[in-house]
């Protein structure tokens, strides 16, 4: 992993944040030096592996007042010192809260805890490893069918979307200033293989973020990378 003594931000190849023990979030914290002068702070946190723009990572196992961000494309996971530290105290505090049962059973404890413990760390690395598996193996899949993929500007607010999937399905696109801030609209209610739609409102000069969704015959849904766009 690799942590940033001017910030606090912390940087986790995929899966190693679930292998770092909550006492060295604090021997991370003490690698920080705050500089003297602020630096200026960028709208858009970048991946420094691939340059993707990271986005929020959410699951069952990020409470919601924490806050990673995520690379799509390695999966690698970003935290800062704040965020890490809830987010490890987070899991201690689950894995804590069954050593409660020591004083009432406290010679099943030394085989019973242990076992707890290692059974929660393992559903909480596979809840977060299959929820980033499952975001990428959407992205192929959705990179696979969707093709010939155009954004053109039609008029001052209207933007023209057209794109073409290798089976019949239906479609609709997610845009928004921000990932979360994203409105659905509908490009093909039916099934079809040619899709387009024309997208009104939007303001000259903005920065938009999209993501193009598919829905096949079985009902099983893909999303593309979120991408960005200036108006």
């Amino acid at each position: 992993m690799d942590h940033c003594g001017r910030c606090g931000g912390t940087w986790f190849d995929p899966y190693e944040i679930n292998r770092i023990p909550y006492h060295e979030v604090v021997s991370l914290a003490q690698l920080t030096v705050l500089p003297l002068k602020k630096t200026p702070v960028t709208q858009k946190q970048l991946c420094p592996q691939d340059h993707q723009e990271l986005s929020p990572l959410t699951g069952d196992a990020v409470p919601r007042s924490v806050k990673l961000l995520t690379c799509r494309k390695c999966l690698g996971i970003w935290a800062s010192q704040k965020d890490l530290w809830q987010f490890k105290k987070h899991q201690q505090d689950v894995i804590s809260a069954y050593d409660e049962g020591n004083k009432f059973f406290p010679n099943l404890s030394v085989v019973f805890v242990p076992a707890v413990t290692l059974l929660l760390l393992l559903i909480t690395t596979f809840t977060t490893i299959s929820g980033l598996q499952k975001q990428k193996e959407d992205r192929i899949m959705a990179e696979e069918i969707i093709s010939n993929l155009s954004l053109s500007r039609i008029a001052d607010e209207s933007l023209g979307v057209t794109f073409e999937t290798a089976v019949s399905v239906t479609s609709e696109i997610y845009l928004g200033i921000s990932e979360t801030a994203v409105v659905r609209i509908p490009v093909s209610p039916l099934p079809s293989v040619s899709h387009a739609t024309i997208v009104r409102g939007l303001k000259k000069g903005q920065t938009y973020t999209y993501q193009i969704v598919v829905t096949d015959s079985s009902g099983k849904t893909y999303r593309s990378q979120y991408q960005t766009f200036r108006f």
